[in-house]
């Protein structure tokens, strides 16, 4: 595999780190004004994120196993970017409709937190395992690529915390934040895309100089 590959695809896990992390932030701040901030309201969005991630995580694995392409790997990020798109445009109608049923208010975060964040965390959880089976071309290199995909993707995850935490919600806000989040995730699978583009024009190239 070429370096500008690699480094794509390192690219690639280390944004949707940073996306995913940067939303379950978001999370506690949207359900706040009708669910509060407590304990109830975190533990709904950290449980949330910890599901889908396992249900992304399982289905990333098996989907890359059948189509293992780049193009694949851009519609799953893509589809990410989408399924952010609702709660952009209906955080607090969702959140206020959740609080409105009158539920216990453990369930009513929980709810709220799984209608919002359940799809995106399940298409971005879906990443890595696509990232590792498109990187590794070994069976020696497995563990190798995978920690250190997993590293590259945990500090993206690092830094989409801190800075949402500590400066875009103070600077930009929620609204902005997450079409921010869109944009980016539309960003690198339009570069997945162009990747993809590359490598199958290089293809037939490479097969002609083996020819000649």
């Amino acid at each position: 595999m070429n370096l500008g590959r690699r480094i794509l695809l390192y690219f690639t896990a280390f944004a949707c780190g940073w996306v995913m992390m940067g939303l379950e932030i978001l999370g506690g701040r949207i359900l706040s004004p009708d669910f509060g901030s407590g304990v109830y309201v975190w533990g709904s969005v950290i449980g949330v994120f910890l599901l889908s991630l396992s249900v992304g995580y399982l289905v990333g694995g098996r989907l890359s196993s059948r189509f293992p392409s780049m193009v694949g790997l851009a519609v799953t990020v893509i589809l990410a970017a989408a399924s952010v798109v609702p709660v952009g445009l209906w955080y607090p109608q969702i959140s206020g409709w959740f609080a409105d049923l009158g539920l216990n208010e453990r369930w009513g975060a929980l709810l709220a937190a799984g209608a919002m964040f359940f799809l995106p965390s399940v298409f971005l959880g879906m990443v890595s395992p696509y990232c590792i089976r498109l990187l590794t071309q070994s069976v020696e290199r497995v563990g190798a690529d995978a920690g250190t995909l997993y590293a590259v993707s945990t500090v993206g995850s690092f830094l989409g915390c801190i800075h949402t935490a500590f400066y875009l919600i103070t600077w930009l806000g929620i609204h902005a934040i997450l079409w921010l989040a869109c944009g980016v995730l539309v960003l690198v699978a339009v570069l997945l895309a162009a990747g993809w583009s590359v490598c199958s024009a290089a293809k037939p190239t490479a097969a002609a100089s083996t020819r000649s």
